[in-house]
């Protein structure tokens, strides 16, 4: 299938790029913050217009010639983009006028000879529309139109002309491709300047994401595709988690936020720990964290190339479990995305974990294997009593859950808990991945728990109610 037309939003920094794409795609994809410089990867989603379906990709503000670390990396990257996509929206701000740095840009612009609509935003008031174009009319561009993205003004008539532009090189409904398999999802988690970015370039085999030595270069959550030898791969780069007090900027608690939510979408998690510094008071939260996500996870030891305990990695596996015990049972990879020490393992243990995830058990099985731990190791007593697993089965879902039913769930001492779920992934090969057994207690048909409610004819409502007030009376006062 040919690649679909892209369309690339571009303009200088806090001009209401990432409120447009929002716009675009109808739901907040990109963080949107007065801060200028909020957005700093590439973000794309396919919209379908008049039958046309192309990417939008929103960008970071762009000052050419810039050569601040950050803006100098966005620039870059805009530079390799510009050149494969097929039109231009070059947004500007009604509100501010023509600036220096518009001029500078609309010059850039120009040198690449690519269609590009002039979108002049924050024009909210219709009858100084007229006045707000005529002030970019020196930019030198043809396709010149006045919108708001914040009240969605105009955003229809710019669509007409940019499908009309770009031609119909897929007209195919994305209704379609509702039909496909969706490709397994990844969300890649940890502290700031672990490495993350560097990972997701890694695994491309190119420079997608941008990556800077300063912590919290990442602020979107960025998903991008990977093609494998079995089926695509959606791998999501999310901002740098940390501490709730050290969150000191309303952009970093909104990135927190986003990657916290993809940790819920996603089908399995890598949690990345920096191997120079070892394991972290927040790593350990970040770790409790996705297990109360119940997700799937690896655990990916980055710069393992200069950690000091290069020769020690089973004595530092051990103590890693040990130190992130909420995900004692994840699997643990030691890698390095700068020099590709084992990079060729993270996609194929994904993968196996997450079929691991997919297993169903059938109930005769899980009953057999929860009578063997049984008679194997018995319930101690506990608060006056000693449990008693009668039956049980797998619940639907992903990852496993497990319910059975006992004659005192409150008997359950933790430490028992921990044994049976053990024995339960041994018996079932579920050892790498999380696993929630639930324990209910089975209704005593002699206390008339589970009676079903029975209508007689000609049922005596008071006689009935009498009847039942002379019984408690009676055992109130020790009679039968």
């Amino acid at each position: 299938m040919p690649a679909l037309p892209e369309v690339l939003i571009v303009g200088r920094p806090n001009v209401g790029k990432s409120t447009l794409f929002n716009r675009l795609a109808g739901k907040s994809l990109a963080l949107v913050d007065n801060q200028a410089g909020s957005t700093r990867d590439l973000k794309s989603f396919e919209l379908l217009w008049n039958g046309v379906t192309f990417t939008v990709t929103d960008s970071g503000g762009w000052v050419p010639g810039e050569k601040e670390s950050i803006a100098f990396k966005v620039g870059e990257k805009l530079d390799a983009r510009i050149k494969k996509v097929s039109a231009l929206l070059f947004v500007v701000d009604g509100q501010e006028g023509a600036t220096p740095a518009d001029n500078l840009l609309a010059r850039s612009i120009r040198r690449y000879g690519i269609p590009t609509w002039l979108v002049v935003n924050k024009a909210d008031q219709v009858e100084k529309q007229e006045e707000a174009l005529s002030d970019f009319m020196s930019l030198g561009f043809d396709k010149c139109y006045t919108i708001s993205s914040l009240h969605g003004i105009g955003i229809g008539e710019l669509l007409d002309s940019v499908v009309g532009g770009i031609g119909k090189a897929s007209s195919k409904p994305m209704a379609d491709k509702e039909e496909v398999k969706r490709p397994l999802r990844l969300a890649i988690l940890g502290k700031p300047n672990v490495g993350k970015s560097s990972l997701v370039n890694s695994l491309l085999g190119e420079k997608r994401q941008i990556v800077d030595d300063m912590p919290g270069t990442t602020h979107d959550a960025i998903p991008v595709i990977i093609e494998t030898e079995d089926e695509p791969l959606i791998v999501v780069d999310t901002a740098g988690i940390r501490a709730i007090q050290k969150q000191d900027t309303v952009i970093e608690k909104l990135s927190v936020a986003q990657a916290l939510y993809e940790l819920q979408t996603c089908q399995v998690a890598l949690m990345m720990v920096d191997g120079e510094k070892g394991v972290t008071h927040q790593d350990v939260n970040i770790s409790r964290i996705i297990f109360d996500a119940f997700r799937p996870v690896v655990i990916v030891i980055n710069k393992w190339d200069i950690s000091h305990k290069g020769a020690e990695q089973a004595q530092a596996e051990k103590v890693i479990k040990s130190e992130l015990r909420h995900l004692n049972f994840a699997p643990v990879l030691f890698t390095s995305a700068k020099t590709g020490l084992n990079m060729n393992r993270i996609l194929p243990m994904v993968h196996k974990v997450y079929e691991e995830s997919l297993k169903i058990m059938p109930t005769n099985q899980v009953n057999a294997a929860i009578q063997a731990a049984l008679s194997e190791h018995s319930p101690p007593f506990r608060n006056g009593g000693q449990l008693k697993i009668l039956f049980g089965h797998q619940r639907t879902g992903h990852p496993p859950a497990f319910e059975f039913f006992a004659n005192r769930p409150e008997c359950a001492a933790p430490a028992y808990m921990r044994h049976l779920e053990s024995e339960l992934r041994k018996a079932f090969g579920m050892e790498t991945i999380p696993m929630q057994i639930v324990l209910k207690a089975k209704a005593d048909k002699n206390k008339g728990e589970i009676k079903r409610k029975t209508f007689k004819r000609n049922f005596n409502l008071r006689a009935h109610a009498e009847k039942v007030a002379k019984k408690k009376l009676a055992r109130k006062h020790g009679k039968k």
